[in-house]
């Protein structure tokens, strides 16, 4: 299974309910930051893949996409929200390195467990 997971307004509900961590990010074909950044964020989603994987990563494509867009606000893109239960708790604007995406998300998940 590949470990990110292309989301739209069909099955959006895999993440919005689920009970547990998802990372989406909101991306489009034609933002180049978003193109040039996502082998970060996947090489992110196979890392917490093999090391917790209970956490769902997935990306949605505004154009294709655009009530979600809307329904979560994602507006800068790239924008990376992070959901606990399937309400956000973190939103994340533009690109970031590997090493702040995973600083990040070890913030959110501590700070969540605690």
């Amino acid at each position: 299974m590949t470990p990110v997971i292309e989301y739209n307004e069909n099955n959006y509900s895999d993440f919005e309910w689920f009970e547990g961590f998802a990372v989406i990010r909101f991306y489009a074909d034609w933002c180049k930051p978003c193109v040039q950044n996502f082998p970060v964020f996947a090489e992110l989603a196979k890392h917490y893949t093999e090391v917790n994987p209970e956490i769902k990563f997935g990306k949605i494509n505004v154009d294709q996409s655009p009530i979600l867009t809307l329904r979560y606000n994602a507006y800068g893109l790239p924008s990376t929200l992070i959901f606990r239960n399937g309400k956000i708790i973190k939103r994340i604007a533009g690109v970031k390195s590997l090493t702040e995406m995973k600083a990040i998300l070890a913030l959110v998940l501590n700070d969540s467990y605690e």
